[in-house]
């Protein structure tokens, strides 16, 4: 899908962006990898829209803990390719095996999800195992949540197209106050997200994805992944606007190995709002031995 104000993803707009890029399969992936060599590694999957930044406040403190940081951008979003295919739950898995493979990480990791980004490591888990040591899953998809009419009419197949050309980033900007009720992080959200939704392609792997991902029917993968008892970090955001506290139970239900914490004065985005008290649940948590994290 190109609109007038579409931007190709060239060469010159890779070159100013932060990080690195790795031919896959379906196209270039952008990342960046921090930490020792030898540290364990956390791969830390972003949600829907919003590109790798979200992550930054988390990478120091991981790196301070002696593990290897991997952030990307799933494909369609921020400075990774847009590939003319069906955005579902094999490509983002082709992508996440595929761009650990290519980097040299081999060992089982840690996943850290936010948003569509756990609903991502779920559904990953629930693939591969043998792949995942442990997983933090910040406010994930897969529950119902109430949708609004313009997004309901996205998913209908050439409505849907037409109307994100004339609204989509009006209701992505319209969005944005709902993450944090922090008001000094909203235009710092729309500064650094809103220019890659202009990017040649946004908009179809975004409704390719609403179409084509249980985002919010993926309760029996939760209850799969429960069964494998792949130790498990649930944190929420206490005033969390776009998946509400009482999903939190839902998910919690599921997960019932899972450990939950309500973070308080945080929203949608508790790591990025909050991170003195995100990073040492986390750092703490993945510090933990194996046995004793299975045993809950």
């Amino acid at each position: 899908m190109r609109t007038p104000s579409s931007i190709p993803l060239d060469a010159r707009l890779r070159e100013a962006a932060p990080g690195r890029f790795i031919a896959l399969s379906d196209g270039q992936t952008h990342y960046l990898l921090d930490g020792p060599e030898g540290g364990s590694a956390v791969v830390l999957i972003p949600g829907a829209t919003l590109p790798l930044f979200v992550w930054e406040p988390l990478v120091e403190p991981l790196v301070r803990a002696g593990h290897r940081v991997l952030r990307y951008d799933l494909f369609g979003r921020g400075y990774s390719d847009r590939p003319k295919v069906r955005y579902g739950p094999e490509l983002y898995e082709r992508q996440l095996t595929e761009l650990l493979a290519a980097l040299g990480l081999h060992a089982p990791v840690h996943l850290v999800g936010l948003a569509f980004g756990g609903l991502l490591a779920v559904q990953y888990v629930d693939r591969n195992p043998e792949r995942v040591r442990a997983l933090c899953l910040i406010e994930p998809d897969g529950f119902g949540t109430k949708l609004s009419l313009g997004v309901r009419l996205m998913h209908v197949p050439v409505l849907g197209e037409a109307l994100f050309a004339v609204m989509g980033e009006r209701q992505l900007r319209a969005r944005l106050p709902g993450y944090s009720r922090r008001p000094e992080l909203i235009p710092e959200l729309e500064a650094r997200f809103l220019p890659s939704t202009r990017i040649e392609g946004f908009g179809h792997a975004l409704l390719s994805t609403l179409r084509h991902m249980a985002i919010h029917t993926a309760a029996p993968t939760f209850h799969r992944v429960a069964e494998r008892r792949v130790p498990t970090l649930l944190l929420w955001g206490r005033d969390d606007r776009i998946t509400p506290l009482h999903i939190a139970e839902e998910v919690h239900a599921a997960l019932p190995h899972a450990e939950l914490h309500i973070i308080d004065d945080a929203g949608h985005l508790p790591h990025y709002e909050r991170p003195e008290a995100v990073a040492p649940l986390l750092t703490e948590f993945l510090a933990k031995p194996l046995e004793s994290r299975r045993s809950r």
